[in-house]
């Protein structure tokens, strides 16, 4: 019988949902809750966001998974094992999601889906000269396993997408930029910035007032990365002055969103809590499943994280 740790990012890790994760799994494996003490015993972790030096306790473990495709969560913890294996869960049903996403916020903003709420709670019946969209510049930051999708979806809605990564990957179709030139090149030629990095140390803060600035007059951001990612008062500022159209936002610095953060009061930006796309373990569970039979049968896992690259 195999011993699964799991934490869902509370301190109750949610009994519904690891017994769910259990039903989708087989008999041969059984939870608990990784802040109780029989879970030293775990060979196995299914975390989100677990209490610092909690994994390295686990003297039995053998996979760490992340209840997610983002791994940053991991990084917090100073004394996590390092040495034993860290995969993600890489989703088709998430990238999936999270493509939508983008391109319902995405749209929503091209055709003033604001303006026209505002026209039906004031029972007005005003129109707005419709912008031409074809081809519209658009920027995806981050072309992994889910930038790619979005990238891919953009293209097919007549978008003229441009990737950025910190190397090119030959198997993609669309144009791409690499490394810090690109990434300026990208700033100043797009009117639609999408960013969906991974969360690391050379990421943070990487939208800047210096970024918003060089972006076109009227540019708009989407962000379904990390709010680490984002200098949020630059952001608010360039809103204020009327240099960015707005932002639709899924994620932020602190979650949830705190009642008086000064984006609540900007209309321009629209907020989302963190559900662009969420882990569907009737999608994912099989990613663990044959996680868990590697481990056991002494083979490397598939979608392996890098400590170093941190994702």
């Amino acid at each position: 019988m195999t011993l699964i740790a799991f934490h869902d990012g509370v301190n109750n890790s949610s009994l519904v949902e690891w017994r769910y994760w259990a039903s989708k799994l087989n008999k041969k494996v059984s939870f608990v809750s990784l802040i109780e003490k029989q879970a030293d015993k775990a060979e196995i972790a299914l975390v989100w966001n677990p209490p610092e030096g909690r994994l390295a306790e686990l003297t039995n473990l053998k996979l760490i998974c992340s209840l997610g495709q983002g791994v940053d969560h991991l990084w917090k913890d100073r004394h996590i094992p390092l040495s034993i294996p860290i995969i993600r869960l890489v989703d088709a049903n998430m990238s999936h999601a999270l493509s939508q996403w983008v391109m319902a916020v995405l749209l929503d903003f091209l055709r003033d889906g604001s303006f026209y709420r505002q026209n039906r709670e004031k029972r007005e019946f005003n129109k707005l000269p419709q912008r031409s969209t074809y081809a519209t510049k658009t920027a995806v930051y981050g072309i992994g396993a889910i930038g790619s999708v979005v990238a891919n979806k953009l293209r097919n809605f007549d978008f003229e997408v441009t990737g950025w990564a910190q190397t090119r990957k030959p198997h993609l179709l669309f144009k791409q930029e690499i490394g810090t030139e690109g990434f300026q090149n990208l700033l100043s030629n797009n009117l639609i910035h999408i960013c969906l990095l991974p969360l690391t140390l050379s990421t943070k803060k990487l939208f800047n007032q210096e970024a918003f600035m060089k972006m076109p007059k009227g540019a708009y951001f989407i962000n379904a990365g990390r709010g680490e990612q984002v200098d949020e008062i630059a952001l608010l500022n360039a809103v204020h002055i009327e240099h960015l159209s707005g932002a639709a936002l899924d994620v932020f610095c602190e979650e949830p969103l705190p009642v008086s953060h000064p984006f609540w009061e900007e209309k321009k930006i629209s907020i989302w809590p963190h559900v662009a796309a969420q882990t569907n373990p009737e999608t994912a569970v099989e990613q663990v499943i044959e996680a868990i039979h590697a481990i056991k049968s002494g083979r490397v896992p598939e979608n392996i994280v890098d400590p170093v690259r941190q994702y």
